[in-house]
C-alpha cells in the first residue's frame, strides 16, 4: 500500500531546483547586507574582492561569468558606498584594478561569515560526507555549464 503522507508531486527539474536555491540565497543575503547599505547584487563582486584583490574589472566579469556592464554597475555602487576603490593600471590606461578600501576590509570578516552561514543553512540537511559530495557534484555541473557558455561565446 502506498504511503499517503508523501506528496504526489513529481521531482522538480534541475533548473527549477537551482532557481529556488539561487533565489533563496539572493533574498537571505540581501537581508543580511541591508545594514551595510548593500544588496545581494554586489555580493559576488564583494566576496571575490575579499578573497582576491588587485583584480582587473574585466577579469572579474569573466571569473564570475557576469556581463561586464553588470559588474561595472556593482563596482560603481561599491565605490559609491566606500567599500571598493578603482585604480587605473599604469601599464594599460584602459584597465581598472579593484581593491577594498579600509571600510571594505573592515566588513570582510562579516561578508565571509554571511557566506558561510548561507552555505550552512542551505546544506543543513546534508551529512558532512553528503556536503562534500554535493560540493564536488555542483562544481562539476557548474564547470560543464561554464565550458558550454564559453564555447557558445567563441562560436
Amino acid at each position: 500500500m502506498p504511503d499517503i503522507t508523501e506528496p504526489c508531486t513529481p521531482r522538480l527539474p534541475l533548473g527549477a531546483m537551482i532557481s529556488i536555491i539561487s533565489r533563496t540565497q539572493f533574498v537571505l543575503i540581501n537581508e543580511r547586507l541591508r545594514p551595510f547599505g548593500l544588496s545581494a547584487g554586489q555580493f559576488p563582486v564583494l566576496i571575490t574582492l575579499v578573497v582576491r584583490q588587485n583584480i582587473m574589472q574585466d577579469t572579474l566579469a569573466r571569473h564570475l561569468h557576469i556581463d561586464k556592464g553588470a559588474v561595472a554597475r556593482s563596482v560603481a555602487k561599491l565605490v559609491g558606498a566606500g567599500y571598493v576603490r578603482r585604480i587605473t593600471d599604469p601599464g594599460n590606461r584602459r584597465a581598472v584594478r579593484l581593491f577594498l578600501t579600509k571600510k571594505g576590509e573592515a566588513i570582510a570578516p562579516e561578508i565571509l561569515r554571511i557566506d558561510r552561514e548561507w552555505e550552512e543553512l542551505a546544506c543543513s540537511r546534508l551529512s558532512p560526507a553528503d556536503r562534500e559530495k554535493f560540493s564536488l557534484l555542483a562544481e562539476s555541473v557548474a564547470l560543464t555549464c561554464r565550458d558550454t557558455l564559453e564555447k557558445m561565446e567563441a562560436d
